[in-house]
């Protein structure tokens, strides 16, 4: 009897001890205060620079379409957060992944995204766009002389020079005999008066020093004279294609051109990912900044990328030396990223419909965006 009362009082001992020392370890591991949803009361959220969705301020805040809305959506939820500064895309990304960041505010909504965060409903719907260089003012002329001696240009004369030899030709030999007067001496004479024909007859000059008389020479004579208005009215298209569109536009006219010039896109984002699908090689770069910086050192031709990005960036920081094409591709939404399964998302939801229908949303949107649709 005495064995089991002191076998008794050391399991008594033993649990007093283990739960003494559970209490004093658990109590020393700092925790993140939640609420009964498992919400944090603090989100910790990262950004990077992407206006005009995410923009430092000369203060050192942060505002933009994204932020702004982020926290009318905290407040809608009662709940604060703390920004985290990130320097590129890929590494907020696996921040989020890997439950270091509660959320992102800025993401583009993407089937490969999905695989490693969930998104919230999504706020903005934008696409891709291509920054060029503005063509320089001083060069046109220059450009344009080059354009005169371009194997193009010289190719539509030597088409039409070849039409005059044939046609000053026909008439020479349905001429020549009776119409010795106009068309007639040697070979060589002979084709020079038909060609100089040939010549005036297309332009309309119509000298009157020489006509053919014959019923072949004036066959060839009406043939000639209808395609003369063809031809001179094309070529006159082709040479205004040449000289004018081609200066005002440059080379980078449209996703169309993109296989054939120099590029470059953000890495690891949706717009270099869109061009890889497409069989188009880009130059990836660090940060926006610094592609549209090769284009107006002429390192590349163009940089493709968020159109709304490319727009703000341009007007602040490169207007007069860089425009955004019109031309836009790659559609896509962007919302907030979470980590997987987090018990943020349905909330997050909730809130950001509700900001969405009230008039602050439609303000914000004016404000960074020109458009409140």
């Amino acid at each position: 009897m005495k064995h089991r009362k002191s076998d008794s009082k050391l399991n008594i001992a033993t649990i007093a001890a283990i739960a003494t020392i559970l209490f004093f370890t658990l109590s020393a591991v700092p925790t993140i205060a939640m609420d009964k949803s498992g919400v944090p009361e603090k989100l910790v959220v990262g950004t990077i620079f992407a206006p005009p969705f995410a923009m430092k301020k000369p203060s050192g805040e942060w505002g933009g379409l994204s932020i702004e809305l982020l926290q009318a959506v905290a407040q809608e939820l009662g709940i604060d957060f703390e920004l985290r500064e990130y320097s590129g895309i890929n590494q907020i990304k696996d921040a989020v992944a890997n439950r270091e960041l509660d959320l992102m505010p800025v993401a583009s909504i993407t089937e490969r995204l999905e695989l490693i965060v969930d998104f919230s409903n999504p706020y903005y719907r934008s696409g891709s766009a291509i920054a060029v260089k503005v063509e320089g003012k001083g060069y046109g002329w220059s450009r344009v002389a080059e354009r005169f001696v371009s194997i193009n240009f010289l190719g539509m004369i030597g088409i039409l020079l070849l039409l005059w030899l044939i046609a000053g030709s026909l008439v020479w030999v349905f001429e020549n005999q009776r119409n010795n007067k106009m068309f007639g001496d040697r070979i060589v004479k002979g084709l020079g008066h038909g060609i100089w024909w040939a010549a005036v007859t297309m332009t309309t000059v119509g000298y009157g020093d020489k006509a053919p008389k014959t019923l072949g020479g004036r066959v060839v004579a009406i043939i000639w004279m209808f395609t003369s208005i063809i031809l001179i009215s094309s070529f006159t298209a082709a040479i205004t294609t040449t000289l004018t569109i081609g200066e005002l536009r440059g080379k980078v006219r449209g996703f169309h051109d993109l296989p054939n010039v120099r590029s470059g896109s953000l890495a690891y984002s949706q717009s270099l990912e869109y061009l890889d699908k497409n069989g188009i090689s880009a130059m990836p770069f660090k940060n926006v900044q610094d592609g549209l910086q090769a284009v107006a050192e002429n390192k590349i031709m163009a940089f493709i990328h968020d159109e709304a990005v490319l727009k703000q960036l341009v007007k602040t920081e490169y207007p007069g030396q860089l425009r955004v094409l019109a031309e836009t591709f790659d559609h896509y939404y962007v919302g907030m990223a979470v980590p997987p399964d987090s018990p943020l998302r349905e909330k997050l939801n909730r809130a950001l419909l509700k900001v969405m229908e009230s008039e602050e949303w439609y303000r914000l949107l004016k404000k960074y965006s020109g458009s409140g649709s």
